[in-house]
């Protein structure tokens, strides 16, 4: 039961993963505009923090049974770790490398970027579903 609830997580997941890389594609400039407001409250810092631990706890409970258990555990675990970390230090930081990314990253590399979501996305479907 858990590792199906595990697993369709980590499928939503990387459902999402092609979302947003279809609008990274298509509104480069709106998914810089989005960018840059991660981290701007409470809300948005702690729901992005919540959303990559659960993400992050998919991954790891749906690895052993997926195509590429050494990868997608490890990769969970960094999901994890990582929301436990940006969630205790102060949210003007976060705030603040959000802003700073936003403004240096041009609008050709958003959707290059875009195009590598999307590949990740259908590979870890398709991993998790193996």
């Amino acid at each position: 039961m858990l590792f199906a609830v595990a697993q369709t997580i980590a499928v939503g997941v990387g459902a999402w993963l092609i979302g947003l890389g279809l609008f990274m594609i298509a509104a480069p400039h709106r998914q810089l505009a989005a960018l840059a407001r991660l981290g701007g409250d409470n809300l948005i810092h702690f729901s992005e923090m919540g959303f990559r631990a659960l993400a992050g706890a998919a991954l790891v409970l749906a690895a052993p049974q997926s195509r590429f258990p050494e990868i997608i555990s490890p990769i969970g675990g960094f999901l994890i770790l990582s929301a436990a970390v940006i969630a205790v230090l102060p949210l003007r930081w976060h705030a603040a490398y959000s802003v700073w990314w936003a403004h240096r990253i041009p609008a050709n590399a958003v959707r290059l970027i875009g195009l590598v979501s999307i590949l990740a996305g259908a590979v870890l479907i398709w991993a998790v579903l193996g």
